[in-house]
């Protein structure tokens, strides 16, 4: 699909030919070499009729003077870019991801809207916008205005996300929000039932609506969804998780108030997200006594591995008590920490390697995750604070990291 237009970007403004294929925008600016823009890379693709505007690194691209093929170029191109934006962020969940196209509003502003609903995240682009993640784990309510042909989306923090003008596809846009989140209960369900069989089935049935797979909820809170849930906890999931040690001592160290719990998707109900080993051992035990005590490596429990964020003063620490390939991560202060732990939970593609490698290091095999460290904005921010890895190698030596001076961000 070639055509010319008019190219106006930083450091150009001239004649342009153009050229797209199914994965990269080829420009030709008048008396300069191709320059080859990887669709799932673009930050945003909006523009009206007769012009296209690319979000590039932040700054805008703009294609103009296009002609008939200005609408059909636009079209073509926003409707390659978000599916393949979605998997560059490593945001695409389980299901087939249904299209769905209208308007929403945010914010107290309103924008034409592109969306993919999978299985547990609705992916929605705005025109030069970047793609934007709604968990559903993360909502609270969904109600479907019938006779204003609106749906809100509210998370459990407050802020509604409205969707309109569906083209009559308001039913069944709202009809399948709600079975996907019916779905994550049944999901919750069944890991309470597993993991918590000491727990009445009236405070599992709350937990189910309330603690979702992904969202990171406060310990006084659970037991006061479930009262008995701190016991229950105690007895059956925490004991026999390979970081049981590790989870009580943390239970321990925090400050009241500030150690909050989560469990992500089974492995089997997710994406494959990540590469193998990511934090093996750096190096073995220093000595005997720690070589006595320490740890086995296997794989722990991956049905839905538990995740527990304590707090001090000084800083956050996170635990996956479930498995034992992962290392203790440690997070600068700051009271927005849960909720961008609760996004990284809820992110189907969530990947260690995203989180805690420098950019510039994420090449070769492992570039694949530089768009979404680079771009996601929850991701980003977590990056901002992560002030290094406890690497487990004993129960001894995990403890000494704990009581050395937290290491800033």
């Amino acid at each position: 699909m070639p055509g010319t237009c008019w190219l106006v970007r930083a450091g150009f403004s001239g004649r342009c030919a153009w050229a797209l294929d199914d994965e990269r925008l080829l420009l030709t600016p008048e008396g300069h070499p191709p320059e080859a823009y990887p669709v799932r890379e673009l930050q945003g693709v909006g523009g009206d009729e007769y012009t296209v505007g690319l979000v590039v690194d932040s700054q805008t691209v703009a294609l103009s003077r296009l002609g008939a093929d200005g609408s059909t170029l636009r079209e073509r191109l926003a409707r390659l870019w978000l599916p393949a934006r979605t998997q560059a962020l490593r945001l695409a969940g389980s299901g087939d991801g249904a299209p769905f196209a209208g308007a929403v509003t945010a914010g107290g502003a309103t924008f034409p809207f592109r969306a993919l609903l999978f299985d547990d995240v609705l992916v929605f682009a705005t025109p030069g916008r970047d793609v934007q993640p709604l968990f559903l784990a993360l909502l609270a309510d969904v109600a479907h205005d019938r006779p204003a042909y609106r749906v809100a989306a509210t998370g459990w923090d407050g802020p509604a996300t409205v969707f309109s003008k569906l083209a009559g596809q308001t039913d069944a846009f709202a009809a399948a929000l709600a079975d996907r989140r019916a779905g994550l209960a049944a999901e919750a369900a069944a890991a309470l039932a597993s993991h918590l069989p000491a727990l009445p089935l009236g405070g599992r049935a709350a937990l189910s609506a309330a603690w979702p797979p992904g969202r990171m909820m406060e310990l006084s809170e659970l037991e006061r969804v479930a009262p008995g849930f701190t016991r229950a906890l105690a007895s059956s999931w925490l004991a026999m998780l390979p970081r049981k040690a590790q989870g009580e001592t943390l239970l321990a160290w925090a400050t009241a108030g500030k150690v909050f719990l989560g469990y992500s998707r089974s492995a089997a109900d997710q994406v494959p997200a990540q590469a193998p080993a990511e934090d093996a051992p750096e190096a073995p035990p220093a000595s005997s006594d720690e070589a006595e005590g320490a740890e086995a490596s296997g794989p722990g429990d991956p049905t839905a591995p538990l995740w527990l964020l304590a707090g001090r003063d000084d800083g956050w620490l996170l635990e996956c008590l479930s498995l034992a390939d992962h290392a203790t991560y440690r997070f600068a202060a700051g009271e927005q920490v849960p909720g961008l732990v609760s996004q990284l939970l809820c992110a189907p593609q969530f990947s260690r390697t995203a989180l805690y490698q420098p950019l510039e290091e994420l090449v070769g095999d492992q570039a694949e995750f530089a768009p979404a460290a680079r771009d996601l904005p929850f991701l980003g921010a977590l990056r901002a604070r992560f002030a290094g890895r406890m690497i487990h190698t004993s129960v001894a030596a995990w403890k000494r990291a704990l009581d050395s001076p937290f290491p800033r961000a």
